[in-house]
């Protein structure tokens, strides 16, 4: 029996959650995550504390991607000397399949929901990426609750 939520996003904590599979693009937007912290104000949630799954499909419904941004960083010398500043960077929706391949194994350090958009912070192998995206709803959906401590 597997669990189904829609538009409870804010009753899950996506942070250190593991991307396993990443698609997005012309109306689509879909994740597949392991370590979801499932948290005790959720509608499926029976236990009073904070739960976890892996396997978790989260689809935002009706997406339009507002922008796929590649943050930029400062680089010093080991003197503490700036050598380079590299600003942010919109990835162009030709690279958002190669995008998606290489997010595949990154780590969510951080989502939002504000209104009608979701801004998901993810940390790459060697870039940092926040994905925004509207849409009329999110939906959710899990195999089984775990405790925190289960690997």
């Amino acid at each position: 029996m597997g669990f189904f939520t829609e538009n409870e996003v804010n009753t899950f904590d996506f942070g250190e959650a593991h991307i396993a599979e990443l698609r997005f693009g012309l109306g689509s937007f879909y994740m597949l995550l392991d370590n979801v912290k499932i948290l005790e104000n959720n509608s499926r949630n029976r236990d009073v504390r904070t739960m976890r799954t892996n396997g978790l499909s989260f689809r935002v419904m009706e997406p339009q991607i507002v922008a796929v941004t590649e943050e930029g960083c400062k680089i010093y010398n080991a003197d503490g000397v700036l050598q380079q500043e590299v600003p942010d960077r919109v990835v162009s929706p030709e690279e958002y399949a190669s995008l998606c391949k290489e997010l595949e194994d990154a780590v969510i350090y951080k989502s939002e929901k504000t209104g009608d958009t979701y801004r998901i912070f993810i940390d790459g192998e060697e870039h940092e990426y926040v994905l925004e995206v509207k849409g009329s709803g999110d939906s959710e959906e899990w195999e089984r609750f775990m405790n925190l401590a289960e690997i």
